[in-house]
């Protein structure tokens, strides 16, 4: 490639700034006008939103305290009521195996009273065979 030559052309470059005259500057020095001061009801809507969201956060914290409170309040019935169903499983297994063992004793009864019913027709009959 090629390259040319650099010439620098004078509409390009910046000319150089004449220095103003201070008589030139007082009018652009001269003091601007102050803002208006803001008007107290300004303030006192700031005053009014900080306390609104001071006020917000506490009703924030409160309500996050009392639901910790209530979580652990539950999370202890929850853990009592484990126990207790716990307590009432092993419970009732005894009841249970109580039921099944006194289930074989009135069957084992029965059978005895089946067999005693039985030798008692059985005697009777004798009786009866004898007598005759």
């Amino acid at each position: 490639m090629t390259q040319l030559p650099t010439v620098a052309r004078p509409a390009l470059v910046p000319a150089q700034r004449s220095r103003p005259q201070a008589e030139e500057l007082a009018p652009l020095l001269r003091e601007r006008p102050r803002r208006r001061e803001r008007r107290s009801g300004g303030a006192l809507g700031v005053g009014a939103l900080v306390v609104a969201l001071v006020v917000a956060l506490v009703v924030a914290l409160g309500l996050a305290a009392y639901l910790w409170v209530v979580g652990d309040a539950w999370q202890q019935r929850a853990e009592t009521g484990d126990a207790e169903r716990a307590a009432l499983v092993g419970t009732s297994e005894q009841l249970q195996q109580r039921v099944d063992a006194l289930q074989a004793d009135l069957a084992a009864s029965d059978a005895r009273v089946e067999q005693l019913a039985a030798e008692k027709a059985r005697a009777t009959d004798l009786r009866e065979a004898a007598d005759r």
